[in-house]
């Protein structure tokens, strides 16, 4: 049952009812109340519950976990630690595990009802937990009833898993057989492995030097450990293969007491691994298996084996498992000195790497000797996390609950990349939570926990939890052991996780950058899981978040570097094997450093091969194509200032430091407070630019210190899409001054504010203007492009195809007056007066010019009628139109009168929707709107480029502006399961995202623009979608269901238009532009970001072409012909002759969309339209399937039509006698283009694909 038929279906926040369902064969089962809930809203009956104490069902998983472990280790039976003053331990009341006393089982009635075995006893210590978790454990029973179905998802089905444990069990009769090597040469053993058995030794960089003296042997194994998380039965199901790990001990023989130094220890481990290859592939025991080789968590001094399934069916073919096998070489604690293993230690010597070096000078190896140390820790971390298991019930699901929400999130490495976090360490975090991590030095996590608790207590944790300042000692509060103190880890590691034994740090191998995308990560999940209202399940579990197009406002595509930098120095070398390893933890830092609060998140993201065939050199050593992946996310308040500030001058340190880490940008500036600081200063004109410094820094950077040139080596996505909201740079200067995109939205604004305190100043008026407010994309930052200022007096130096000329709806507000008429089309006139009469004062005091229409709907006098333009300089038209409250009384006093006869509550029913649309619910949309856009920074380049995308693919007539802007602002409101959106791009990517997504026929779209919306109206607008669509099943009305504090129904703006093939359409352009875009930033081809804005015609029926010189709005085109507007000089005299227009200014003149509208008003029955609102030179077409289709002749049919009959092949020929028709779609067509006969230039066909 999926999660949405739950919430459908289950009351949340109820409890379940213990009862037993009754059914007819013959079996016993037990029944966990968990499950109850979903039993009954399934629909099956319940009838009583009967315990039967006869029945018991043994949960003891010891003997299984021993066995996984091979017996070599053995557990202690632990009982439950005192808890500390952190929490309140309830897992006393729990029956223990261990224990052998029968517990009370409900069981289901079976067949007729037995006598004696139907009573009641008093409830469980398991059935008031369950009872108890609900309504205290967990955010509500259907979050629980989540959980449970999710990990009944995810878990692993161990008892399926026959061929796995044969293949395991081989194995170690192989490895017990295996004969000895003797000791020979590193020639002589890669000659031999080489020539004989077809193995490469997977050597680590760098490779053994030829005359090592020391010589390489091989003994059987001392012992076969399988570890990690099969043992423990926290495998997860996934998009990748399982890992059943299988550590091998090597023999203490083959190593000597300074193995340690300068890879020994890695060379003779790499030789050990590649001796245990020959042995399986050459087994005799039928152990079919194929080999490879990869890189342990991505540390390439540690490859490990790898051994997939044959696929030959046999009894050692695991694949139905989806998991391979690694092999894992281990060795004793006791093998090596501790001591020299600290993390303060050097290990490596310089001779190996070819350098000089001062012994004394040498750097510590902090890495290289946590390598060695890890692969003595594999069973010890076991049996810790065992002990856990045993004593806590829920930390097997707290474990794979973990992992879940870490995959989802990318946080989990896949094994090509060891700066990453895994599930190995969550399991541990968790452990530790349990024995400390709260206040007081108590327990954060108690043993009495459920999993959610354990899962939401170690989110909580990680959130708070400061890991750069905290390090973290596992099983201890600190380690005061000698070589291994606080002080000692904190000198070498950037992130300090110690495990048990305090020896070994677990995250060695991760960036502080990585943990602070788990805490970025965790403090989402803290605050979707304190939230009450809002069930966030999905956003944590379900979706993945790790796309990084939808994740990072920033993208930059890198490849490698291929010199050694500056800051790769000898003494990094020791502890780096390669510059890429090096270059993923450097870059962060130094980025971070460099931008400071410009950013909150930065990440970089390193792809390999991760395994490579046995027979070949290891993958790692080929870099010369890899590339590397930057995310960042921006900080929207300081991302765009124009200095960086450093240290005052007279710190000589610090400055210096500031110095080499800006290179020539750096320089030394006096503020207006006196102070005289190093700074770093960016020059950028407007919002556009300044939006994009951040990129400009992050190049500058990458340049300076790693010699990776921008041009060359380095994507960087976060402007690509800015030159399809500005007109074209191929327009004439002179008509369209390229600095609007400097200026923005604030000449425009700022000219509104002056028009409407000159109205307002006004006081030869028979009522006073008390405000004006406006209702146009113009005037809330939503328009597509940036308005432009018209030169009234030369107009005609236009062409006409750059004539259009957009008009800015404002709504003036007179005081209020009791004088007012009864009369709705008296105050219609009254309205249009009183324009005329601030048209005259306007011309009066200021001398602006005005024209004041009356349009007259002769069928209904009481819808609007009357406006005013007013050309107000420097070059903008406002068109004026008057609300008057008393209308909307009057109307509604019509609709509620029972006596006025239905025709004309017709009318003032279409007069009064016209009314709310101009003066309520767009009043209300901008403002909110404008609030928006000041508040989010990327929503307003968001809207536009989503609109000019819906306008290049041809649907902007059939979604009205305002709903394009709530399904933008909808991702900045609610942008679960990422934060709000930093950038347009990654704006324009999630919108795209919802649009493709967004299951439009099951679910509205909740749309809180208020931003306090409470749950009983968001429970009353899913109750308004349900009822639509029940009595609406072909989705006439809001098939699109958007719905605000102020429409829960939907009839503002989605009420009537999309239709069901317009959304679908819809739909598939969002997923393929998405898709496209995805391939477009992985393969870094920036020119083909053009392609999102190109429409498939392939799909319409034909094209009807217009000719670009008299489409006023071709200027606005994507890619305008240049030849149709020329240099502006030439129209001075020969204008007369060339326009069609005049010379006057022809305000929201746009023919191809009057054209337009003339054909939906004859041909809606028909056909389908579409057409690119910004500048389009065509409209494409799509006959309605009704329109093909030869049916009955009638006399209503309501479209040319002639008579066809159905030959053998099923087409349609023309026969005079038959009687059926079908469209005369010839006919029509000849009709569209003589009824755009000046403007039409030809109607094109488009021929179908067939298969």
């Amino acid at each position: 049952m999926t999660p949405a038929k739950r919430k459908a279906n289950t009351q949340k926040g109820s409890l379940p009812a213990v009862k037993v369902v009754k059914v007819t064969h013959e079996s016993t089962k037990f029944v966990n109340p968990k499950k109850t809930a979903l039993i009954e809203k399934e629909g099956i009956p319940i009838t009583e519950m009967i315990i039967d104490n006869s029945q018991f069902i043994s949960d003891d998983e010891e003997d299984l976990l021993t066995a996984a472990a091979l017996g070599k280790y053995q557990s202690d039976d632990g009982s439950e630690d005192e808890d500390g003053d952190e929490v309140e331990d309830d897992s006393e009341d729990e029956p223990s595990k261990e224990s052998n006393l029968p517990t009370q089982a409900v069981r289901i009635a079976l067949g007729d009802k037995s006598e004696g075995s139907r009573y009641f006893q008093a409830p469980s210590n398991d059935e008031i937990q369950n009872l108890k978790e609900v309504s205290e454990l967990f955010k509500s029973n259907i979050f629980k009833l989540e959980i449970e179905e999710l990990l009944a998802e995810v878990r692993i089905d161990y008892n399926k898993m026959k061929p796995l444990e044969t293949t395991l069990h081989r194995l170690k009769t192989l490895f017990d057989s295996l004969p000895d090597e003797p000791d020979a040469s590193l020639l002589h053993v890669k000659s031999h492995l080489s020539k004989d058995y077809n193995i490469s030794i997977p050597f680590p960089d760098p490779q053994p030097a030829s005359d090592i003296q020391y010589t390489f042997g091989f003994k059987k194994p001392k012992a076969m450990h399988l570890v990690g998380s099969f043992p423990l039965k926290t495998l997860t199901r996934s998009r990748d293969k399982l890992n059943v790990d299988v550590a091998v001990e090597m023999p203490t023989s083959l190593f000597q007491e300074k193995d340690h130094m300068n890879y020994r220890y890695f060379y003779k481990r790499a030789y050990y691994l590649a001796v245990l290859a020959k042995g399986i592939q050459h087994n005799k025991i039928g152990l079919n298996v194929k080999l490879e080789f990869s890189a342990f968590n991505g540390d390439t001094r540690r490859p490990i084996l790898i051994l997939n399934p044959s696929g030959d069916n046999s009894e050692v073919d695991f694949t139905k498992s989806k998991c391979v096998i690694r092999i894992l070489p281990s060795i004793p604690v006791s093998l090596f000195s501790v001591a020299r293993l600290s993390p303060s230690r050097n290990n490596v010597r310089p001779k190996i790497l070819d350098a000089k070096f001062d012994p004394d000078t040498l750097s510590a190896t902090p890495l290289y000797n946590t390598s060695i140390l890890q692969d003595s820790s594999f069973t010890t971390s076991l049996a810790f996390l065992y002990q856990h298991a045993k004593t806590c019930p829920a930390f097997i699901d707290a474990c794979i609950l973990g992992k879940v929400w870490l995959h989802q999130r990318g946080l989990v490495s896949n094994g090509s990349n060891s700066n990453m976090i895994n599930g190995f360490i969550w399991s541990m975090i968790v452990a530790h939570l349990l024995e400390a991590g709260g206040t007081n030095g108590g327990k954060k996590l108690s043993n009495g926990y459920s999993s959610y608790q354990l899962m939401k207590g170690t989110i909580d944790y990680i959130a708070q939890h400061d890991f750069c300042k905290n390090p973290i000692f596992i099983g201890h509060t600190s380690s005061e052991q000698q070589h291994f103190n606080v002080q000692e880890f904190s000198k070498n590691f950037e992130i300090i996780i110690v495990d048990p034994s305090g020896k070994v740090n677990l995250a060695a191998g991760i960036s502080r950058m990585v943990f602070a995308q788990l805490k970025h990560e965790a403090c989402l999940a803290q605050a979707y899981l304190n939230k009450d209202i809002e069930d966030y399940f999905d956003a944590l579990f379900l979706k993945s978040v790790n796309d990084p197009m939808l994740y990072y406002d920033n993208i930059a595509r890198i490849r490698l570097p291929s010199k050694v930098y500056s800051r790769y120095t000898e003494a990094a070398a020791l502890d780096y094997t390669s510059l890429s390893e090096h270059f993923v933890r450097d870059c962060p830092t130094l980025l971070t450093e460099a931008l400071t609060n410009r950013i909150r998140l930065i990440s970089v993201q390193q792809e390999l091969p991760r395994n490579w065939a046995i027979s070949k050199p290891p993958t790692f050593k080929d870099l010369s194509t890899a590339t590397l992946t930057i995310g960042l996310i921006l900080n929207p308040e300081h991302a765009v200032r124009l200095v960086d500030q450093g240290p005052p001058a007279e710190d000589t340190a610090a400055s210096n430091e500031f110095r080499k880490l800006w290179g020539n940008k750096a320089e030394l500036r006096r503020f207006k407070d006196g102070s005289i600081l190093e700074s770093v200063v960016w020059d950028a004109k407007g919002a556009e630019e300044r939006n994009l410094i951040v990129g400009r820094a992050v190049q500058y950077l990458l340049q300076l210190h790693y010699g990776i040139k921008p041009r060359d080596a380095v994507v960087y996505w976060a402007g690509q899409l800015n030159t399809f909201i500005n007109l074209s740079q191929s327009l004439p200067e002179d008509l369209f001054n390229p600095d609007i995109r400097i200026m923005g939205f604030g000449p425009i604004m700022t000219t509104f504010d002056q028009f409407a305190k000159q109205l307002k100043a006004i006081v030869d008026l028979p009522l006073s203007v008390s405000s004006v407010t406006p209702v146009r994309p113009i005037l809330r930052y939503s328009s597509v492009f940036l308005p432009q200022p018209i030169d009234f007096s030369k107009i005609s130096l236009y062409p006409d195809a750059a004539r259009y000329i957009e008009p800015i709806d404002i709504i003036i507000t007179l005081e209020g007056s009791t004088k007012w008429p009864d009369d709705v089309a008296a105050i219609q006139r009254i309205k249009t007066a009183f324009l005329l009469k601030l048209a005259e004062q306007l011309r009066i005091h200021s001398g602006t010019k005005t024209i004041v229409v009356d349009e007259i709907d002769v069928a209904n006098d009481m819808m609007l009628r009357g406006y005013m333009d007013v050309f107000y300089p420097p070059g903008f038209v406002f068109r004026c139109r008057i609300q008057q409250d008393r209308e909307l009384v009057l109307l509604r006093r019509i609709m509620d009168d029972k006596k006025e006869k239905s025709w004309h509550k017709r009318l003032a029913d279409r007069s009064l929707y016209q009314y709310n649309l101009h003066f309520g619910n767009s009043q209300m949309h901008t403002f909110h709107l404008q609030n928006l856009c000041n508040r989010f920074s990327a929503l307003s380049s968001t809207i536009r480029l989503v609109k000019r995308w819906l306008s290049a693919h041809l649907l902007s007539s059939h979604l009205c502006d305002e709903l394009v802007e709530l399904l933008c602002a909808h991702v900045f409101l609610d942008p679960q399961p990422w934060i709000e959106p930093g950038s347009s791009f990654v704006g324009f990517s999630r919108v795209l995202r919802l649009l493709s997504t967004w299951s439009w026929k099951n679910e509205a779209l909740i749309v809180d623009l208020e931003g306090n919306m409470a749950a009983a109206i968001k429970d009353k607008v899913k109750d308004n979608f349900k009822k639509l669509r029940a009595e609406n099943a072909l989705m006439k009305h809001a098939t699109m269901f958007v719905a605000t504090g102020r429409d829960l129904e939907s009839k503002h703006w989605s009420w009537l238009n999309p239709s069901k093939v317009i959304v679908a359409r819809l739909q598939i352009l969002a997923a393929a532009a998405l898709s496209l875009l995805s391939s477009t930033i992985v393969d870094g081809k920036e020119d083909d970001v053009k392609r999102l804005f190109m429409p498939p015609l392939q799909d319409y029926d034909f094209i009807i072409h217009f000719e670009p010189s008299k489409c006023t709005r071709y200027f606005q085109n994507i890619e305008p012909d240049t030849q149709y507007f020329g240099n502006v000089s030439k129209f001075k005299n020969l204008q007369v002759q060339k326009s069609v227009l005049g010379n006057q200014p022809l305000i929201g003149f746009d023919p191809v969309e009057l054209f337009l509208r003339d054909l939906k008003t004859t041909y809606s029955d028909s056909a389908i339209f579409f057409h690119d609102h910004y500048g389009g030179s065509f409209i494409a077409v799509a006959w309605k399937p009704v329109m093909l289709t030869p049916r009955q002749w009638r006399l209503d049919l309501g479209y040319s039509n002639a008579p066809v009959e159905m030959n053998d092949n099923g087409k349609m020929k023309s026969h005079g006698l038959s009687k059926l028709v079908a469209a005369n779609i010839e006919s029509m067509m000849v009709e569209m283009e003589r009824l755009g006969a000046g403007l039409v230039s030809r109607i094109e066909k488009i021929e179908k694909r067939t298969l």
